[in-house]
């Protein structure tokens, strides 16, 4: 199951001032409590509720966030292969998704590819996919910088 829209963000520059302005500490940032979130750095956060909302809606279910991060590649930066799958975690009976949106994806800026496909992403492309697929992405060749927003739910 890969869900791939193009979706403009309502406020998307001040969500990406907040990304920016915050350090994120890389799956760490958000604790779930029930259907509420303790987060660490504040009203700042609250910018990101777009976007989180964004993702559960194309999820198509109530999905509980599990983690959330950020990412700049600069040029010849990438991801290795890698999934979010915790076999051993007390979510395994669960369905796991994650998740990218992509704030700024220049042109060469790296491809997504899960489970050897290839997917052509560009600015404002969600993509959801089931968190045991193998992912990584092509090293972003532009001199711009490539930032994206990550998130995993249950």
């Amino acid at each position: 199951m890969i869900k791939h829209k193009n979706i403009k963000l309502k406020n998307k520059d001040k969500i990406l001032k907040t990304i920016e302005s915050i350090l994120f500490d890389k799956h760490s940032l958000v604790e779930n409590v029930g259907s509420t979130f303790n987060y660490k750095f504040g009203s700042k956060i609250k910018n990101l509720k777009n976007i989180i909302n964004s993702f559960k809606k194309l999820a198509g279910k109530n999905y509980y966030v599990l983690d959330f991060w950020s990412n700049v590649y600069r040029t010849n930066g990438y991801v290795k292969t890698h999934n979010h799958y915790d076999p051993n975690s007390n979510l395994k009976n669960m369905k796991q998704l994650s998740g990218v949106y992509y704030f700024k994806q220049p042109e060469k800026s790296g491809k997504l590819v899960i489970e050897n496909k290839g997917i052509p992403v560009k600015e404002n492309d969600f993509i959801l996919f089931d968190s045991k697929y193998n992912h990584y992405t092509k090293p972003n060749k532009s001199e711009k910088d490539k930032i994206v927003f990550s998130i995993n739910l249950a």
